[in-house]
């Protein structure tokens, strides 16, 4: 069975193995101690501050295997972009060119640098243990996340996005970036991914051009990237395409990989999440049991699983097995919150 819960520092040395696992491409969990233990400090405060409306906050989770109690994936939440300094994506648009004298009309595509996604909540960092890249762990993981915003919509926006990882090689190499990024940061791909992830962002509004970027002009090897989504992120991106998120035009100034979003109550783990009462789960006929998703406890005592369970309608409750009860730490009169998978 797996448990999500709210990150602590106890768990910093499995973060550093995550992010060194991660490798290159996961700008906002850099493999840097210092970066990751700031990380779980502005969780933590995050989750003790009262809130009323979003701001500077971010939420981390992690992803224990309660057979051993080893932490197997780590993922995030960002309440708001862009509140210290613009969160910068290239748009994807057309250009007009027409010439009636010699009857041309060509709708060329470009790439127009913006910052349309400051203000909004970003959903970032899923990343699990290669030995644990199973469906039940990754679904429960990257939706865990969703419910704890169900719960406390106060703290996020109406509109969520996310930002897949590109395509690059495991040595750093990224077609978009060589074709585009290097001429203007001189610098690789590497530095320049590390370096988001753990400085302030101005450099990158100082460096990045400022007139649109012609895509025909660009070399094929990176006209061929932009929006794909690395291979090892295809299941992470099939679990958000499956919840209501879609792309919209928006890809990586990096790596070129897409930005997927959606407004916030039409994902499909928050407006079918319901809140009720428990019990524990008596002999029930086979089609009644069902894997659910369920979470229990507000904010630092946060806890989600995936096992199975069953709706009782006449006693509005969710029958459930005693180790799902002793891993969420249920008493007798506590509520979960729960969505059907």
């Amino acid at each position: 069975m797996y448990l999500v819960r709210p990150v602590d520092f106890a768990d910093l040395p499995a973060l550093e193995r995550l992010a060194q696992q991660a490798g290159i491409g996961f700008t906002n969990f850099p493999a840097n101690r210092d970066r990751l233990n700031d990380k779980i400090a502005s969780s933590r405060r995050s989750m003790q501050q009262e809130v009323v409306q979003p701001g500077e906050e971010s939420y981390c989770f992690v992803l224990v295997n309660t057979s051993n109690d080893e932490i197997v994936g780590v993922c995030g939440v960002e309440a708001m972009v862009g509140t210290d300094a613009p969160f910068y994506s290239y748009r994807i648009d057309e250009v007009v060119h027409a010439s009636p004298q010699l009857q041309i009309h060509n709708r060329i595509p470009a790439l127009f640098l913006c910052h349309d996604y400051s203000g909004t909540s970003r959903l970032v960092a899923l990343i699990v243990d290669h030995q644990h890249q199973n469906n039940e762990a990754m679904s429960l993981l990257s939706r865990a996340r969703l419910l704890f915003i169900a719960q406390h919509q106060e703290r996020f926006t109406s509109k969520l996005f996310v930002e897949l990882r590109g395509e690059s090689d495991q040595a750093g190499y990224s077609p978009f970036w060589d074709s585009l990024g290097k001429y203007f940061f001189s610098m690789d791909f590497q530095k320049a991914d590390y370096l988001s992830g753990v400085s302030n962002k101005h450099f990158i509004a100082d460096l990045m051009p400022r007139y649109p970027i012609y895509v025909p002009t660009l070399p094929d090897a990176a006209q061929q990237v932009i929006g794909v989504v690395h291979e090892d992120s295809e299941k992470a991106s099939d679990i958000l395409l499956e919840e209501g998120f879609a792309f919209k035009g928006y890809v990586d100034i990096f790596d070129a990989g897409p930005s997927v979003e959606a407004r916030t109550s039409d994902l499909r783990t928050i407006s079918q999440r319901k809140t009720s009462h428990f019990s524990l789960q008596q002999s029930k006929p086979e089609e009644t049991v069902s894997l659910h998703i369920i979470a229990s406890g507000e904010l630092e005592e946060f806890r989600v699983t995936l096992a199975e369970a069953s709706y009782q309608a006449d006693t509005d409750t969710l029958a459930l097995s005693a180790d799902v009860e002793k891993t969420l730490q249920l008493a007798a009169k506590d509520k979960v919150s729960w969505t059907p998978i």
